[in-house]
């Protein structure tokens, strides 16, 4: 009952995202808008995506040897396809599902594991957090901007009677303050604050975990890697259509990040609705038309849904393969 709640959440809030942004899309315009898109540079980007993920199955490689299994990159791979095209299917299953194909393949404990892609997710977020500070010191004139342009015309909807939003908005992170100060020998007690901690502390240690791995340089050299690839990717579909092909690199990193937020959030379908609507409201900070936008955020987000589908279903079939002569060698 507590998935089935999860899932039924998760889906209000894909389904929320899809109807705001589709709401009142001309869909013969969206269609022939990407109908007339640059395939050569959407094949592209797909195949720097696959080089990515490949990069990452590589890198997995690192953290099974160092619980002393040795897996081989192509097993590594088909277990990250499968794990993409899970995710895609049922929200959140990917891990699980990628582990799985694993033990399948070369007996690894579906738990090891899963210890390895939390490392490996805590490294992620790392070199996200990373990418989000650059972003925000490269653009930080035109994020601002925006911000500003957007609480002023917040504003304007007030009576002129009535307080600012600027200073409603300090008045509380003051207050906030003094109350934090004040209660700050409770609240280090409490349940919440150390749970907290604790969360801190775990991302601290999956960090420091990479040093098990035999060349942990390495590790973090391949894992910028594959960040670059996702952030190529981008990229290069850009050039796919007119609207956004005079976007710099610099642009398309903001676009990225961004989009990257709208993956991340809770959504069905790997982030159907929320990346689109993420993507489509990065776009407009550079003058792209919402309509352009969104027909630039459903190819992406469409062509590599479709692509890891069928290759994360042609590689379950190879591990099922590989699975059943196992037990046949073993028999």
């Amino acid at each position: 009952m507590k998935k089935l709640i999860q899932y039924g959440i998760i889906l209000l809030i894909g389904g929320g995202f899809l109807f705001f942004v589709f709401k009142d899309t001309n869909w013969a315009e969206l269609f022939q808008k990407m109908a007339n898109a640059n395939l050569y540079w959407l094949s592209l980007g797909v195949l720097i995506s696959l080089l990515s993920h490949w990069i990452r199955a590589y890198r997995a490689t690192q953290l099974y040897d160092a619980m002393h299994f040795k897996v081989s990159t192509t097993n590594s791979f088909y277990a990250v396809l499968i794990g993409y095209m899970m995710n895609y299917i049922i929200p959140r299953a990917g891990e699980v599902s990628r582990c799985a194909a694993i033990s399948k393949t070369d007996d690894v404990p579906v738990e090891k594991s899963l210890g390895s892609v939390v490392t490996e997710r805590l490294v992620d977020m790392a070199i996200l957090v990373l990418v989000l500070g650059l972003i925000f010191l490269m653009q930080f004139d035109l994020i601002s901007n925006f911000i500003s342009t957007a609480l002023n015309s917040q504003n304007k909807q007030i009576a002129n009677n009535e307080m600012p939003i600027k200073w409603i908005v300090t008045a509380v992170v003051l207050l906030s303050g003094v109350l934090l100060f004040i209660l700050r020998k409770k609240l280090v007690k409490s349940a919440l604050f150390i749970r907290v901690f604790e969360m801190v502390q775990g991302f601290g240690d999956g960090l420091l975990s990479i040093r098990h791995v035999k060349n942990p340089y390495l590790f973090v050299f391949l894992s910028l890697l594959i960040w670059l690839g996702y952030i190529l990717m981008m990229y290069v579909c850009l050039f796919s259509m007119d609207a956004t092909s005079h976007l710099s690199f610099v642009d398309c990193l903001t676009v990225f990040a961004i989009g990257t937020i709208g993956v991340v959030l809770p959504a069905p379908g790997a982030g159907a609705g929320t990346y689109h609507f993420f993507v489509m409201q990065s776009l407009l900070l550079f003058g792209v038309a919402k309509e352009d936008g969104i027909a630039y955020a459903t190819m992406v987000h469409g062509i590599q849904m479709l692509v890891l589908i069928a290759l994360g279903a042609i590689a379950s079939l190879i591990v099922l393969a590989k699975q059943k002569k196992k037990e046949n060698e073993q028999a």
